[in-house]
C-alpha cells in the first residue's frame, strides 16, 4: 500500500503550486481532492452564492480510502478540508500557512468575489484548516509549512526532505495570525455579503 500524505491549505496558500514541484522533485503522486469530488460526484450540492461544491463527506472518505488502497508509491492529496480524509491512511499532514494579508492579494487576482476572498481570509486568520487538521490527525502528525515568501520550490524540497527522513519538521500549530494582525484589519474580512472591493 502508498504511504499518503495530505497536503492541507485555505485555498491560495500555494497548494496546487507546491504539489506540481512536490510530484516532479520526489516523484510522487499527487492528487486534487477537489477534483476527484467533482469527477466522482461525490458531492450533494453546488452552492451557487458561495460558489462552491457541497462535499458529501462520507461518500469522499470512502472513495479515497478505497482509492487510494490502488496506488502504489507515494501518494499526497491536496485539499483544503483535510477532516474528510480517513485518519488511518494518512502518515502526515503539511499544512500551507500565509500570511492573511498576502492571501488577500492571491485571491483578488483569481478574480474572486468580495465574499469568498473575505470567507477564505477569514478561515486563514482563524486557522479553521489548521484546527481541523489537528482534531482530526493529532498535533504530532500535522507540519505547518508558512508559504508567505517562501517558494514553491523551496516548499516541496522541505516536504521532500521531510518524508525521506533527512530532516526533522516541527510537529503543531504555531501560527496565529489572529495575535499578528491589527483587530480593525480582521474585521475588514467579516462581511460575507457583498462583492464589492
Amino acid at each position: 500500500m502508498s504511504r499518503v500524505y495530505v497536503l492541507a491549505g485555505t485555498p491560495g496558500t500555494g497548494k496546487k503550486s507546491i504539489g506540481s514541484k512536490l510530484a516532479e522533485l520526489c516523484n510522487v503522486l499527487v492528487l486534487n481532492l477537489s477534483s476527484l469530488v467533482t469527477e466522482h460526484g461525490l458531492f450533494v450540492t453546488y452552492d451557487q452564492e458561495r460558489d462552491t461544491y457541497i462535499i458529501d463527506e462520507e461518500r469522499v472518505s470512502s472513495f479515497i480510502k478505497s482509492y487510494v488502497s490502488t496506488l502504489k508509491g507515494d501518494v499526497f492529496l491536496e485539499t483544503h478540508y483535510p477532516e474528510v480524509i480517513p485518519k488511518e491512511i494518512v502518515n502526515s499532514v503539511f499544512l500551507l500557512r500565509t500570511n492573511p494579508l498576502v492571501l488577500e492579494e492571491r485571491l483578488i487576482k483569481r478574480g474572486w468575489s468580495r465574499r469568498k476572498v473575505n470567507e477564505n481570509v477569514m478561515a486563514e486568520i482563524l486557522g479553521v484548516v489548521a484546527y481541523s487538521a489537528v482534531e482530526v490527525f493529532g498535533a504530532n502528525s500535522v507540519f505547518e509549512i508558512d508559504t508567505t515568501s517562501t517558494s514553491p520550490e523551496e516548499v516541496a524540497s522541505t516536504i521532500c526532505k521531510a518524508i525521506r527522513g533527512e530532516i526533522i519538521l516541527d510537529a503543531g500549530v504555531k501560527i496565529d495570525w489572529l495575535s499578528q494582525i491589527p483587530f480593525d484589519v480582521v474585521k475588514r474580512f467579516e462581511d460575507y455579503e457583498g462583492d464589492d472591493y
